[in-house]
């Protein structure tokens, strides 16, 4: 008697945005000057350690995190370039990525898209694609 085999797939709804940040700045200095500008309140966190397939080797990725109780949404800045690779490959022309997770509301994010633009340090403030990024595990971390 043959058995059947069923392959079973989930398909995972995101329940975040993400958005991509041009800047000379250091991260600490980005997030010290949002947390001024936007009233916001980022505050450090473990580096990400995450293990790069082809090239074998560890990478390690600064992150901030700030959380908004009363709106639901957690905020998170990840550096995008390390000295041996990038978080997200298909997105190398950003310097950070702002990891948005929650109940997001399409006018707060593009206010705080707007209002992040308007900063002097930031060349560009833009929405990503997720259908171009091949990677979604990385973005699936918390």
């Amino acid at each position: 008697m043959a058995v059947k085999k069923h392959k079973l797939d989930v398909a995972i709804e995101e329940d975040f945005c993400l958005l991509g940040v041009v800047t000379d700045e250091p991260d600490y200095k980005l997030c010290w000057m949002i947390n001024g500008f936007l009233r916001m309140n980022f505050e450090k966190q473990n580096d990400l350690i995450l293990f790069h397939k082809k090239s074998k080797e560890e990478q390690e990725f600064s992150n901030f995190q700030y959380e908004d109780e009363e709106a639901m949404i957690t905020f998170r800045i990840i550096k995008n370039r390390t000295e041996n690779g990038y978080f997200l490959e298909e997105l190398k022309n950003l310097d950070y990525l702002i990891h948005i997770q929650g109940e997001i509301n399409t006018v707060k994010i593009n206010n705080f898209m707007l209002s992040l633009g308007e900063m002097d340090p930031v060349r560009m403030c833009v929405p990503c694609d997720l259908s171009r990024i091949k990677n979604h595990d990385r973005l699936l971390l918390w």
